[in-house]
């Protein structure tokens, strides 16, 4: 099948639904410092704390369940995103006015991620829909993360300034007012805009049904493969509290470190968009262990900020293409006429273990060191090698997944 144009329509509604996912980590440098050189929370309890606010992503399952077979007045995805983008408004405007303390910011944190996430499941299913139809091959997301970049790129620069212009009580809700704005924004888009054909769903959802694909051997291994790679032990919440305790970098050079590391991943994006896309998928899996696990081990030697600044320049866009990679292997092994249901099922399983992972770290760096958490990091990954023989990728026109 030949690679068509994606449909202006999808990519407005992927491209603004990805940037404000983007845009709604404003806060979460001025939240970092809040809550672990303000208030003295431990590794471990961050890590807690972002596995606990992450219920949603784990539950998306279930919002693909919805999506897929009840509608409201005939439209699967325009109330479903109205809703959600009106409380996460509603919940901006409390943070702004009444703050947090730690049981607040576990509540909205959820409350923001259940949003979010339902938006995010209701654009995927339009995405894997409009990927599979056009033989796009990951160029749709592609543009999606692109779009998510971009936030991420405003995110890394105005967050780390607003964090240390404003003083701790006052820059997170600074940053909120600022999201908020963007998801005004995309609620008039939404109320005046976006226009959706009504349908009508004929026969009944039958549950078991669904999940009798899933008896699918080797559709099984991908999702153990998934969730073995993103349950290995992160370092990233040790590397933030080594460069900030213990090299005493900057703030906003630690921002602008996100905001260059961002670019370069929007880089990788474009790369795997035009050109990366045709390799075969198997080798492209294979290059992406490999990446990660040589990249991670690169992050024992840190003497200087310099360093971190050259690892992002030599690294970043790599990271991007292995991303791109491990997003497209999620297209190729949804089955057709659930799509919604199983994205969501893929990357709940995907974003459950990442958070798992992130906090497993958090307890090895309390209890241990910051070179044993990458070290292990290292070595899980690594592991993971061995997952890709089994991943019953055959060598045909295109790669696909029996």
């Amino acid at each position: 099948m030949k690679n068509k144009k994606i449909p202006l329509v999808i990519a407005l509604l992927c491209a603004g639904q990805y940037f404000n996912q983007g845009i709604s980590s404003l806060s979460q440098q001025s939240l970092y410092y809040l809550t672990r050189e303000f208030w003295g929370l431990s590794a471990t309890m961050l890590g807690l704390i972002s596995w606990v606010t992450g219920l949603a992503w784990y539950l998306k399952i279930l919002f693909g369940y919805f999506i897929d077979n009840v509608t409201i007045k005939g439209k699967r995805t325009t109330y479903y995103l109205r809703g959600s983008y009106l409380l996460i408004l509603l919940a901006y405007i409390y943070v702004i006015i009444f703050g947090f303390n730690l049981l607040s910011l576990i509540i909205i944190g959820i409350l923001i991620n259940v949003c979010i996430a339902f938006a995010d499941v209701a654009v995927d299913r339009e995405m894997v829909i409009t990927e599979k139809k056009y033989n796009l091959k990951g160029r749709l997301q592609a543009l999606q993360w692109s779009s998510l970049g971009i936030a991420g790129l405003i995110v890394a620069l105005l967050g780390a300034w607003i964090a240390k212009t404003f003083p701790e009580h006052v820059n997170y809700r600074v940053a909120e007012g600022i999201s908020a704005l963007f998801v005004l924004g995309m609620l008039i888009y939404l109320f005046k805009f976006f226009k959706e054909k009504s349908i009508k769903i004929k026969k009944k959802f039958n549950f078991k049904g669904s999940f009798e694909k899933l008896k699918n051997k080797k559709f099984l291994i991908g999702l153990a493969f998934v969730a073995c790679l993103n349950f290995c032990p992160s370092f990233g919440t040790a590397l933030m509290i080594k460069v900030r305790e213990v090299l005493h970098v900057d703030k906003m050079f630690l921002g602008y470190l996100g905001a260059m590391g961002t670019v370069l991943g929007i880089t990788g994006y474009f790369i795997y968009y035009k050109w990366v896309y045709k390799f075969s998928m198997k080798k492209l899996l294979y290059f992406m262990i490999l990446f990660t696990t040589i990249s991670n081990l690169f992050y024992l030697y840190i003497p200087n900020k310099w360093f971190l600044l050259s690892y992002n320049l030599i690294f970043g866009a790599f990271g991007g293409i292995t991303f791109m990679t491990l997003l497209a292997f999620f297209v190729k092994i949804i089955p057709s006429g659930s799509e919604a249901l199983m994205y969501a099922l893929i990357t709940s399983v995907n974003n459950f273990f990442a958070r798992g992972g992130n906090f497993l770290g958090g307890i090895i760096y309390d209890k241990n060191s910051y070179a044993t958490t990458v070290v292990l990091s290292s070595v899980c990954t690594f592991l993971c090698i061995f997952f890709i023989p089994f991943l019953g990728i055959k060598k045909e026109k295109y790669e696909t997944i029996n």
